[in-house]
């Protein structure tokens, strides 16, 4: 199974984007193969990600046993409650295979009573939230607007990612984070 996203492209890219290869017993990205994928979306970027999982979903459950678990761990940031899109999905993947995959959502203006994270994803919600240290076939993988995208990009060289270690679907799509 090789997956394909794109932010301009919900669904199979044609040209371009995130490629994951699934195969029977790995999961490979630019040739290397990934045991732990982090996922960093901000806003409307969880679109691209729910692909990321739905496909890991499935490859978990046609290859029980084979994968190790905590393999797939979601950091997905918003404004406020009624900003966040596809929890329902999140939750039913969770139930399916919850030991192998975990999300957590910061809000930047969270409801009265709001258990989850308050303000921005910073470099703690990485390294508790994620995984760390960063360890070879480690890969996280961004996707919000250019201001979140860039705050990340810091974040994970801060804490030792190597540039082979992400990937940015805005720098995919020729849209720098850098601006």
């Amino acid at each position: 199974m090789l997956i394909r996203c794109s932010v301009s492209l919900i669904g199979l890219a044609a040209m371009g984007g995130l490629r994951l290869k699934f195969e029977t017993d790995r999961i490979h990205f630019n040739g290397k193969e990934i045991k732990r994928i982090g996922l960093l979306a901000g806003g409307t970027g969880i679109a691209p990600m729910i692909q990321i999982i739905r496909a890991y979903g499935k490859y978990i459950r046609e290859h029980p046993g084979e994968v190790a678990p905590g393999g797939l761990n979601l950091i997905y940031a918003a404004e406020e409650v009624g900003d966040l899109a596809y929890m329902k999905i999140l939750e039913d993947v969770k139930a399916l295979i919850p030991d192998h995959f975990r999300y957590y959502v910061i809000l930047n203006r969270p409801p009265l009573g709001w258990t989850e994270g308050v303000g921005f994803v910073e470099r703690h919600d990485v390294m508790k939230r994620m995984f760390f240290p960063p360890a070879e076939g480690d890969l996280a993988v961004m996707c919000g607007p250019p201001v979140f995208e860039f705050a990340m990009l810091k974040t994970l060289a801060s804490l030792g990612f190597e540039r082979s270690q992400w990937f940015s679907f805005s720098e995919d799509d020729r849209v720098s984070a850098h601006l």
